[in-house]
């Protein structure tokens, strides 16, 4: 059992917004769902949004160990927990700095506070990384944790473009639709995407170090 009143605040927080991020992601997994059917998979958004909702949940299981029982959180539980905060990293800051954009001021209004996206573009990010900055405790090494959190965003991009190509899949993100584009334009949306999901993935790493 754990007998520092600090540490069992900071612990029940960590393991409340963990919940939290699983339940509304679960949430906007449905409404997508109702909208898209199984077609909602072709979404990094959506594809992040569960990874998320099953490492947050997994996360907290273990929490719940620790503030009961002592043990603590296995360092694998708090890596794939680390992974998703990345992923949702990736797909805020696409949505805000890209996506939105596309569609003027509503674009904001409708990317970020919308139907679905209410929950997989702002809530599950935001209350994430909260939960990651402000109470988790497990030191990363952050060049080696990167490379790994980075991996799952790579996987996405590579199958994703290759559907694009076969033209089984069309985008769904306008900078996949590699057939529409000039290929330099194509290898310069990847650089600038995968490149800034492993920067956005040190950063989070070395605040964790």
């Amino acid at each position: 059992m754990i007998s520092d009143p600090g540490t069992r605040a900071r612990q029940t927080a960590s393991l409340l917004l963990n919940l939290a991020v699983a339940v509304l992601s679960a949430v906007g997994t449905v409404l997508s769902y109702a909208h898209n059917g199984a077609a909602m998979l072709r979404f990094y958004t959506v594809d992040s949004n569960l990874f998320a909702m099953l490492a947050c949940l997994v996360y907290a299981v273990f929490l719940l160990r620790q503030l009961t029982g002592g043990k603590p959180v296995p360092v694998w539980a708090a890596m794939a927990k680390y992974m998703a905060v990345c992923c949702l990293g990736v797909t805020f800051v696409v949505v805000v700095a890209v996506l939105a954009p596309m569609y003027g001021l509503q674009g904001y209004r409708m990317m970020l506070f919308s139907g679905d996206m209410l929950y997989h573009h702002f809530l599950c990010p935001v209350l994430a990384a909260l939960s990651f900055f402000l109470f988790d405790r497990v030191p990363l090494p952050a060049r080696r944790a990167a490379r790994i959190a980075l991996l799952p965003t790579a996987l996405y991009a590579a199958v994703l473009v290759l559907l694009n190509l076969t033209k089984a899949v069309v985008g769904p993100y306008p900078f996949l639709m590699v057939y529409r584009q000039p290929v330099w334009a194509s290898c310069l949306w990847c650089g600038l995407i995968l490149g800034g999901a492993y920067g956005l993935a040190r950063l989070l790493a070395r605040r964790r170090a």
